[in-house]
């Protein structure tokens, strides 16, 4: 039984071995010159497989490398843009508490400021309200004053932009000189102040004009 179990394996062994000579002698016949030429190809090759295989890997590596660093600028920018950030969003709500909640009716605010000061008014034009962006309207008035002096008109000027309650704003100003003194002046300038846009209706919030009617007509009773 021992020697039939023990056949395969010698079989296999004999065949390893057969095969072993013929390509022992088959290189045998290759002439010395062209054996040589053989190796150093074969060598030639397994270089370049093994400096393949290291160049994928570095490859690999500098890339891994080359998105951490970047996430690492990335992440550096964001901590120093994060200050300007919340200013501006600080400067932003600060803006939006100073609009209020009830718009500002510039003429008269006027006309008080520059009793307050001493100012006379001389003519006041208000402009049709302008849309900024989507949340806010601009309400502009232009005025001019024929004649004042430096001191009242620099305390109008800082009650103007200085109002607690509401958003006011000299958007545009000519001063001109009425003497070769420079005592008197003729101011032009135009005044803005800013409220929130009316929202506008939601879609399908409202009827057609007239189905009211119809639907009262349909309830009517017919005598």
């Amino acid at each position: 039984m021992s020697n039939e179990e023990n056949s395969p394996s010698k079989e296999s062994s004999g065949t390893l071995a057969a095969v072993r000579t013929r390509l022992r002698e088959a290189i045998d016949a290759i002439p010395a010159r062209q054996r040589a030429l053989l190796l150093g190809l074969f060598g030639t090759a397994l270089f370049l497989g093994v400096a393949v295989t290291v160049y994928s890997v570095y490859d690999r590596i500098d890339t891994l490398e080359e998105k951490n660093d970047a996430m690492q600028r990335a992440l550096r920018d964001i901590e120093k843009k994060r200050g300007a950030y919340l200013s501006a969003k600080s400067r932003e709500r600060n803006l939006e508490a100073r609009i209020g909640s009830s718009p500002l009716q510039l003429t008269g605010f006027l006309e008080q400021l520059a009793k307050e000061v001493g100012i006379e008014i001389r003519e006041t034009n208000p402009r049709s309200p302008e849309p900024i962006g989507k949340k806010y309207l601009q309400q502009s008035i232009d005025v001019r004053i024929s004649k004042v002096a430096l001191e009242p008109l620099l305390k109008f000027l800082r009650k103007l932009e200085t109002y607690p309650q509401n958003l006011v704003l000299v958007t545009e100003l000519s001063v001109r000189s009425r003497d070769d003194k420079h005592q008197d002046f003729e101011v032009d300038l135009t005044v803005s102040t800013y409220e929130h846009a009316p929202k506008a209706p939601r879609k399908g919030s409202g009827g057609k004009p007239g189905d009211g009617d119809k639907d009262g007509d349909k309830n009517k009773e017919v005598p």
